[in-house]
Order: structure tokens, then sequence, then C-alpha cells
């Protein structure tokens, strides 16, 4: 299990420094011709290709086929035993896993410290007239996880005019409306995940940039003749910093970091509905084809070896003595079953173990309670599952040496099955099956 979990968590890694490394080249070009709100989708390469990294990696299907034959076979059931292997060992992935979480849990208790003490901070909010939050801020901002409030200085009225409060406004909105504030709290739940990757703390500073690029341009789309007025904002709202670091979850009216970039952006005229919607549909196609790729791409990882499984199953009603043939052939990696698999063959369905994988995998702890052992070096566990009518009627197994023919007979009230198979890590007939199934 620890094994696993170092692996999903590496996997993840690479996918997300791949993602934020991809965003970050994009981002102004992208900018540049299709606007900052168009671009601001191009973030949605990060969650895409972690949850390509998750998914379970592409397997083959080779061949299936299936006959009806005349017959009548005795049916016995069988299962190989051998002796126990001993555990390897995995300290060092399970201290590495001890540091992880401590890290993690290290960082979520400081971000939710420092959340919890800005709020604290505010004071009692004060609710006014037109639903706003009045506190003793230095600029607006938007405050909350779960039900974001949109609070302003108790003299609002006094720095800004009646113009600059309206497009001030209208640009806290444009955040709540965009749910900016739950997209920066699960940019911090991944920060707390990756806390030891120097590229998460800049992609947290990029996106809260776009954000805020993103939201100037939405202002500006419905008010096109305040531009003026809009910069007058800007320069007015400067953030302290020490409000501005105290702030991990949120969308404060911050114009320090970026306010060369947003003035620049006044400057500009905002890019066409049509050239805004062709930059996200590029920018999604970009993803999708980006997640595939990198779905697709794990079966080229090494994630142990492969095991091309032979099968034939005879099944023998016990009524009519009629007897029928399916024969399947896949290949996979240990704990595997090909993901394009129907029924037939479905019903016959064995996954094969190797000595190396079987501990990693989540199944082990079910095995051991069956009864069933560790395969020795050399040899495959094949684990088994009859079904009649979407049931499981029988969960025989066998050890087979690899690349040797193995046998197992089993019965149900119904029928009689007699499965002839053969699993091999050979890369010799690997590369042949594969190759007759590309012809």
């Amino acid at each position: 299990m620890d094994a696993e979990l170092m692996r999903l968590l590496t996997s993840t890694l690479m996918a997300s420094s791949v993602a934020i490394l991809l965003v970050g080249l994009l981002r102004k070009p992208l900018r540049a011709i299709f606007g900052a709100r168009a671009t601001y989708w191009v973030w949605l390469l990060v969650p895409v290709l972690i949850l390509a990294a998750l998914l379970p990696a592409p397997s083959q299907l080779l061949q299936a086929s299936s006959e009806s034959l005349a017959g009548q076979i005795r049916s016995v059931l069988s299962v190989a035993a051998v002796t126990t292997l001993p555990r390897e060992s995995a300290g060092l992935t399970t201290a590495l896993l001890a540091i992880w979480a401590t890290g993690a849990c290290a960082m979520l208790v400081a971000l939710i410290r420092r959340q919890m003490a800005f709020l604290h901070s505010l004071g009692t909010l004060q609710s006014d007239a037109d639903g706003l939050q009045r506190a003793e801020v230095v600029a607006p901002m938007l405050v909350g996880a779960w039900k974001p409030k949109i609070v302003v200085p108790v003299d609002f009225e006094a720095r800004y005019s009646r113009e600059e409060r309206e497009l001030v406004l209208a640009h806290e909105r444009a955040h709540l409306s965009r749910r900016d504030v739950t997209i920066n709290a699960v940019a911090s739940g991944v920060l707390c995940l990756f806390w030891f990757n120097p590229l998460i703390y800049w992609a947290l500073g990029w996106i809260r940039i776009d954000q805020e690029l993103a939201c100037d341009a939405q202002v500006l789309a419905q008010r096109a003749d305040a531009r003026h007025s809009y910069a007058k904002a800007l320069l007015k709202t400067q953030l302290a910093t020490e409000s501005g670091w105290r702030l991990p979850v949120g969308c404060h009216w911050q114009s320090n970091h970026s306010l060369k970039e947003r003035i620049l952006m006044l400057k500009r005229p905002l890019p066409g509905m049509s050239r805004q919607l062709s930059g996200i549909a590029l920018i999604i196609a970009l993803a999708a084809s980006g997640g595939y790729a990198a779905w697709a791409g794990q079966a080229a990882e090494d994630k142990g070896a492969r095991i091309l499984v032979d099968m034939k199953v005879r099944v023998t009603n016990s009524e009519s003595n009629e007897v029928s043939a399916v024969a399947t052939r896949y290949l996979v990696r240990s704990g595997e079953l090909p993901s394009d698999m129907k029924v037939p063959p479905a019903a016959f369905a064995c996954t094969p173990y190797l000595h190396d994988e079987l501990e990693k995998s989540s199944a082990w702890a079910g095995m051991k309670a069956r009864g069933l052992p560790l395969p020795p070096v050399g040899y495959i566990l094949m684990d088994c599952t009859i079904r009649e009518n979407g049931e499981v009627v029988a969960t025989p197994a066998v050890m087979a040496m690899d690349g040797q023919p193995a046998t197992i007979e089993t019965s149900s009230k119904l029928r009689a099955y007699r499965i002839e198979l053969s699993a091999s890590t050979s890369e010799e007939p690997i590369t042949a099956a594969a190759s007759t199934r590309k012809r």
C-alpha cells in the first residue's frame, strides 16, 4: 500500500509540474492573442493532467473468440499451494511518506491559522444597506471560503468617487460570480499536498494575477468608457503587505504586485467575443489532448513487467451436456485486467499477480484472508473470477510458472468449467502478440 501511495504521489507530482510549466509558458502569449478572460481557462491543464495521472493505465485485449462444442467434461476443484516468501522491506518508502504527510499536515494547519487570524483581525463585520460588509481593512476584498462576502473599508465612500466605487464593486462581484475563492481554496489544498514543490508556490502567484486580469477584463467589457476611472481606482488601492500575506484564501483588490500588467491591459483594446470563444475552445482542446496523452502514456511507464495471458475456457451445461468454449488473450500488468473486456469473456476473468507487485496491491489483504500465498519469484498467481448472470459463482486461483500452462477445474450448480491458461513476462511472445494485433 505504501508503494502504491508513493507511486500515485510521484505521478501526480510529475503531472502537476508539467502542467504548471506549460501554463507558465502559455499564459502571456495566449493573453496577448485571446485576452485575459479566455486565457484564465489555461489553468484547466493542471487538474486535467493530475486526473489523467490518477486514472488506471490503459491495457490491451488482444484477442477474444467463442464457439459451441458437444461433449461431456468432469468437474474437479483444484487450487495450487506454495510456501509464502517473506515481505521485502519498505522502510525507506514509509519514511518518505511520513515526511510528506507531516509536511502536508503542518502546511494545512499553518494555512488555517493564517486564515483564522486574518478573519479575527477584521473584528465584527457590519452590514450596510447595500449588503456589503464594513471592516477596518485598507482595500475591498472577497472573504470567506464557503460563503464569500464582499468587505469594504469603513471609509469606502471617502476614498473613492461614486464611479470608482461602482467599478471596484463590479470587480469583486466578478470574483464572486467566477468562484475564484473556491478555486483559491482548492489551490491551497494542492499546496498542502505538494508543499515540497517550488513550482506550486509560483503557480499560486500566477493564478492570483490571472484572476485579477480576468476580472478587470470582465468589468471593462461592461464599462468600456470607464478605463480612466478604473486606472485611478487601481492607483488609489495599494494593499498593505501585511494584510496581503495574511489572507491565503480569498480575493482582495490587489494592485501592488500586478499593477503594471493591469495598467498595460487598460491601454489595449479587448478582443472580440469570437476571438475569446476561439481561445477557450483551443485551450479546452489542448487540455483534453494533453490529458489523453498523459493517460495513454502511462502504458509506456515502468509500472512493472507486462504479462501476456492466454486463456481458454470450456463450459459444460450440467443438464444438457452442451459445451461452449471461449478463448481470449490480453496484455496487462500485475493486478490489471483489460479495460475493454466485455461479456463474454468477462464472465471468466483471471487477474495475474507477480511476486514483486502483489504486496503493493490493495488486493493483497483480501487474498491473504482467502488463504492465497504470495507467488515466489518466477511464478505468477492467477486469481480468477467466474460469473453467471452477473453474480460471482466461483473464485478459483492457480500458481503458474512463468510461461508454463496451468489448469483450473471448478463447477457451479448449473455448469462445469475448465480453464486452461498460461501467463508470460517474456518479451518475445509479448512483442509477437502485440504486433499480431496491430496487423
